[in-house]
This record gives C-alpha cells, structure tokens and sequence, in this order.
C-alpha cells in the first residue's frame, strides 16, 4: 500500500500571517500533477469582518500574467464555522445569540437545521432557551448549559466554558459546522476561531494552451483582527515518489 505522501505533495500556499489586508502566496507548478486543492483557514474573525479567498493561476513562477479561477469565495464572519467562542461581558435581559447547526447529508453537502435562539433572562430556563444574565461567569455558565442541554440544546455542537467565555466545537471534529449571530456585539463578543474554506483545480480546467503552468492564492480584504494560512495539495502527480519539503517525517508503522 502506498503511503500518501508518495503520490500526494503538501506545501504552505500562504503562510500565517495577521494585521495584513491582503497576501498573495508562491506560484506553484501544476504541469506534474493533475489535481490541486488548496484549503484556507481563518481565524479571529469579529462580527461584521470578512475576507475573499481567491485561486490565481500563471505562466511562471513569478506569478506572472495572472488570471482568477472561478470566482472569489467569501468568508464571512459567523458563517458555516466549527469552532467560535463567545465572551460575556454585562449581558442585557433579551440578548440574544443564535446558532444553526449544519450536517452532512447526500454527496457532503452542509445542510441547514433549525436556527436556535438562545435569550439572556433574570433567570436560566433549559426548557425557553433562556440564559442568565447576572454576573458574566454566570451568564456563560448558564449559557453553555443551554446549549449542552440535551433536548433544547445546539445538535452536533460542545460548548465548554471558562470563566466568562463560552467555546463552542462540535461534537465530532469535522462532522459538521454551525452559524452564530450576536444581537449586541458588546455584551455578547462572538470571535471565530476556525472557519475554513477551500478550491480545487484540475489541470484540464486551466489554460494550457496559453502556457498557463502555475497557481497561487490570495487573501484580501482582510480586517485588521483576521489571522489566515492556507495549504496546497498537489495530487495524482505524473512521476514518483514525491519529495515533501519538511523538516522531519514519521508514520504510524
């Protein structure tokens, strides 16, 4: 059996990197391979941020005569995201914070479920979704019982807390993601911590008549707060084995 790192090559499209509003990554060569996947990351998003991923290819390895891939994918914050936290800080009676959990369903699609709202009280009721607000490790404690809670609570999603941050992941890593919207963003501070986000090229797809041999990656539009990196995947290459540009190696055997 062969190992994946023999037919599959992983490399750093854009390195992490912060308080930047745009990064373009390397040029990558695709003419050895038939398949390239690139998948970005972002993280510490605020409410109202947002970013653009796009996929660039290129004549060369310096990037040039550059030309988009499709169309830009917009990361927006709260949006299909598996991991968030969410700071109490003087919650208000009716503050509200709603959260729609996705699943797979046919063919690994992400699908909607029921929008979950969850309604800062005088006092915890499991049974309205309702969380206190007296006192911020108060507030997130009886917030993230809420969203445990067996029958009232958030399908797929953990929230653990600390203090007076709730995290919220899910249950399984990676078998799903969620929505989360804040009603005041200063009592109730929502940051992203994982949302994701990806594209995949076939070398068919790209311009090779016109000498289109590479591709690259770009970030803009990005807020100041936002952290971003992203990775490509080159696969089914055309010679073997494949040299992975790493500082060491193992594997399970």
């Amino acid at each position: 059996m062969h190992d994946i790192r023999e037919a599959s090559k992983m490399d750093t499209a854009i390195h992490p990197d912060y308080n930047q509003t745009s990064a373009t990554g390397p040029w990558f060569r695709m003419d050895r391979y038939a398949k390239g996947f690139f998948f970005c990351s972002v993280y510490g998003q605020l409410t109202g941020a947002s970013l653009d991923f796009s996929v660039y290819e290129a004549t060369d390895a310096t990037g040039s005569d550059e030309v988009i891939l499709g169309a830009a994918i917009a990361m927006a914050q709260g949006s299909k995201i598996v991991e968030a936290t969410v700071l109490c800080d003087t919650v208000q009676v009716a503050d509200t914070v709603i959260i729609t959990p996705y699943t797979f369903t046919g063919q690994g699609r992400l699908t909607a479920g029921t929008a979950l709202t969850y309604t800062a009280a005088a006092a915890e009721n499991l049974s309205s979704r309702a969380f206190l607000n007296t006192g911020d490790n108060a507030a997130a404690t009886s917030l993230g019982a809420c969203i445990n809670d067996a029958t009232y609570g958030v399908p797929g999603v953990l929230a653990t807390v600390d203090t007076a941050t709730v995290t919220l992941t899910m249950d399984e890593p990676g078998d799903g993601a969620f929505d989360i919207t804040e009603s005041d963003a200063a009592t109730l501070v929502v940051t992203d911590i994982i949302q994701q986000a990806y594209f995949e090229v076939a070398v068919q797809d790209m311009d090779c008549d016109d000498d289109f041999t590479h591709i690259g990656a770009r970030v803009s539009g990005v807020d100041a707060t936002s952290k971003f990196s992203c990775v490509l995947l080159r696969a089914i290459a055309g010679y073997q084995p494949v040299g992975q540009a790493v500082v060491g190696y193992d594997d399970a055997s």
